[in-house]
């Protein structure tokens, strides 16, 4: 049986990524043994390296890839709106093209510690099809399909992993009551953007007489995304639900609709994966993405410390396995062999506390391995 110790290494083990200073053994893609101290058997240094779950980036418009930056000048409407200017630019394209953009990311996405994405793609079945064709393993593609006509919907859920909708309003009241019981007749994912845009919370207050988030509750989702807008209440409403949010702060900031309250979703005990959004405005890295959360939380509370950081790593890593039905789980004993290794480089010696500094300084040129059942990628 094949079987391979490291040691002298810290371990981020379990759910609740809990340091352990010592070893790890691996035998036939399975986590065999994580101890303290050293290993009783020949090991390879890990050199006080780091061993961590792999990144879940839990929100990508991946086909943008063809065209970015494309923002600069414009609102966050006239760039991903209906009718906005990245579906004129994925309109001029040729699938090639897209494929090809595509792929380039997701070996970036690789590079950078990224072992599966969750996608909302438009453009019906075909747009879905096309994101399928343009998807490379090991990278797993959970993509998300939006219906270019209600007629398609069957097809639709037939091809994908499920539904997401662009907006509460996207579609007439009775065609989105439709996708939504169909979708969840299937037990398929159903999410939605919602509470990007302060104009769109304001009119929903304004018009329904209440709060996007309120509204999207009522369908019963599976995951919201965005809530930049969303308040106090609103995190309290989603935690009773038990609803995640998937926040994406660089892209929220880089499209000038604001920074979404990652404390207030904190402080309510709110689940919440991170992602990136658009590759127009933002490159999938999720090292960049913990790194501005971080900084976002930390700008609105000197307070903010140990427990958040490891509240951010966890929505980068953890909290997303059971969302998608992942084929891995936390670093554990009888758990697959799926994991990031990262060397104490400049950046990460002298660290003071684990998490945090993971959070705010690791980078892609930190990883010195990746590992998916054992086996190096």
């Amino acid at each position: 049986m094949a079987k391979q110790t490291f040691y002298n290494a810290v371990v981020l083990e379990g759910e609740d990524l809990e340091t352990v200073h010592g070893y790890l053994t691996v035998r036939d893609g399975i986590i065999e043994e994580i101890g303290e101290g050293m290993p009783s058997t020949h090991a390879v240094d890990l050199k006080h390296g780091y061993v961590l779950p792999p990144f879940v980036n839990a929100h990508t418009h991946l086909a943008d890839s063809v065209a970015k930056e494309m923002y600069l000048g414009k609102t966050q409407p006239e760039v991903v709106g209906p009718g906005g200017l990245k579906f004129r630019e994925l309109g001029s394209r040729t699938e090639k093209e897209i494929i090809a953009a595509i792929r380039s990311t997701l070996r970036d996405m690789l590079r950078t510690g990224t072992l599966a994405h969750c996608d909302f793609r438009e453009g019906g079945v075909a747009g879905v099809k096309l994101l399928r064709a343009a998807s490379s393993p090991p990278v797993i593609s959970i993509i998300l399909g939006r219906p270019s006509v209600p007629a398609e919907l069957s097809d639709l859920l037939r091809v994908s992993d499920g539904v997401g909708l662009p907006s509460l309003d996207a579609f007439e009241p009775t065609v989105l009551r439709d996708i939504v019981d169909r979708t969840l007749a299937t037990n398929k994912i159903l999410a939605v953007h919602v509470a990007e845009m302060a104009e769109a919370q304001r009119a929903s207050i304004r018009d329904k007489g209440k709060g996007e988030i309120q509204r999207a509750l009522e369908l019963r989702p599976s995951f919201v995304v965005h809530a930049t807008w969303a308040t106090e209440d609103d995190f309290m409403a989603l935690h009773r639900a038990d609803v995640p949010v998937v926040f994406c702060p660089r892209a929220n900031s880089v499209l000038s609709v604001g920074t979404p309250p990652l404390r207030l979703a904190l402080d309510a005990g709110t689940k919440f994966c991170l992602g990136t959004d658009n590759v127009t405005a933002c490159q999938p890295n999720m090292f960049d993405e913990l790194a501005f959360a971080w900084a976002c939380i930390r700008r609105d509370s000197s307070e903010v410390g140990s427990e958040e950081a490891r509240g951010l790593l966890r929505a980068a890593t953890i909290e997303p396995l059971a969302l998608f039905d992942l084929p891995w789980g936390p670093i554990q004993e009888g758990g697959r062999a799926t994991f990031l290794v990262l060397s104490r480089r400049h950046n990460l010696t002298n660290l003071t506390d684990v998490h945090a500094g993971l959070v705010n300084r690791a980078r892609a040129d930190n990883i010195r391995a990746i590992y998916m059942d054992g086996k190096i990628l």
